[in-house]
Formats: structure tokens, C-alpha cells, sequence
């Protein structure tokens, strides 16, 4: 069986990493999803504001994220690879279903930060979208009740 894990280092998508270890018996390859966000570069010669840095920040923060599974899958013998790619905002759900077909991927785990009303509305809700788009099972793994 393939998993797929969509990433970022948030506590709702550590979980999901947590989760997803459960069937680390029943795992042939897991493979973890990471979604640079926001800025694509453009094509040389096109005009942009935006500084070298930003994209220079976003490569750092990608290898903490890398960083941070390494850590968290270091008590497993789970067979996985990171996956790093980039889209915008309305592309990432897109992408997760697009890597999960390309690696035969049997099911999707995602977390979800439990977003509602104006939140949602601004934010999207990435989760959600996985799910209307997916010809695949998909478990949602909820954030850690805090008990508020």
C-alpha cells in the first residue's frame, strides 16, 4: 500500500505524519508532500518586484520542513520521500491529488486546522478541497484538542 502525507510543518500536518506511521506495517513508500507557496518565478525577462530573497527565504524554510520530517520519521523503518513543489493558493490541492496519482498512491492523510466561517472563507480550506477532488480515499486527521 502507498500513502501520501500533505506537509508543512504545522502541528495539524505533524499529526498527520504521526497518523500515517500507524500503518508503517501495512506501507510499501510514503510519500510526503510539501507545497512551497504563494510566489512562483517567473520567466527571466519578465517584470517583478519581488526580491531574490523571498525566494532565497522560501528554499530555507522548504529544508526545515525536510528537516523537521527526518526528524519525525526517525524512529520508523517507513520507506518514504519528500516531495517538494510549488503552487499558489488555489493550485494545492490540485497538486496533492496530481503527486498521488503519479505515485500510485493508495490513500491521502491531511490534517486540518478546523477553519470555519470568515477564517474559511479567507483561507480556504485545503482539506476539504482534497476531498472533492479525490478519486482515492482520504483520511483527515484532526487538530490535538486543546480542551477550548
Amino acid at each position: 500500500m502507498n500513502l501520501e502525507v500533505a506537509f508543512d510543518n504545522s502541528p495539524s500536518s505533524i499529526r498527520a505524519i504521526q497518523y500515517a506511521k500507524k500503518f508503517a506495517s501495512l506501507c510499501d513508500m510514503l510519500t510526503v508532500v510539501y507545497i512551497n507557496p504563494g510566489i512562483i518565478r517567473t520567466p527571466t525577462g519578465a517584470d517583478t518586484i519581488v526580491p531574490e530573497a523571498v525566494f532565497t527565504d522560501q528554499e530555507k524554510f522548504a529544508e526545515k520542513v525536510e528537516e523537521s520530517l527526518k526528524e519525525l520519521m526517525n524512529d520508523t523503518e517507513m520507506k518514504y520521500e519528500f516531495v517538494k513543489i510549488d503552487a499558489t493558493g488555489d493550485e494545492v490541492a490540485k497538486k496533492i491529488i496530481d503527486i498521488a496519482a503519479e505515485k500510485k498512491v493508495d490513500f491521502i492523510i491531511t490534517g486540518t486546522r478546523k477553519l470555519s466561517g470568515f477564517s474559511k472563507f479567507i483561507l480556504g480550506s485545503v482539506s476539504s478541497e482534497i476531498i472533492k477532488m479525490a478519486n482515492i480515499p482520504v483520511l483527515v486527521v484532526p487538530p490535538e484538542d486543546t480542551g477550548q
